[in-house]
């Protein structure tokens, strides 16, 4: 009798193991942040390093005709903006915003020395 319990517990704790060993394997991607910047076109800043209030309206014309984008935070950080699927239309505020000073959310994602920002809120910094 003592047996089969100790089986129950062994199997119990074998399965508990293997879940946590598993769940550290998967992508975290739930790291949710706030950050305020410039919202940049990625090509005009890549490039030449363009940005700030002399560049809006070129970072305003490569935005709508695609170019990346991107947000320049106050500490010198630059993050991608992806839009994401639970809220595509946050991207798209973002977009008529370009140029502009702005608070982004997002949920943070980091692939092979890339760091962006998946866009849930975007607001106009007051």
């Amino acid at each position: 009798m003592k047996a089969n319990h100790f089986k129950k517990i062994a199997g119990s704790a074998l399965v508990g193991i293997l879940f946590l060993s598993f769940s550290s394997f998967m992508p975290k991607n739930d790291d949710s942040k706030t950050v305020t910047g410039e919202i940049l076109d990625m090509k005009c800043y890549m490039t030449s390093g363009a940005h700030g209030d002399n560049h809006k309206d070129c970072s305003v014309s490569c935005i709508k005709g695609g170019a990346p984008m991107g947000v320049l935070t106050d500490d010198g950080k630059v993050y991608l903006l992806v839009a994401g699927k639970a809220n595509p239309a946050a991207y798209d505020d973002a977009k008529k915003m370009a140029g502009e000073k702005v608070t982004v959310t997002g949920t943070v994602s980091e692939k092979g020395g890339v760091q962006a920002l998946i866009v849930s809120e975007v607001k106009a910094k007051m």
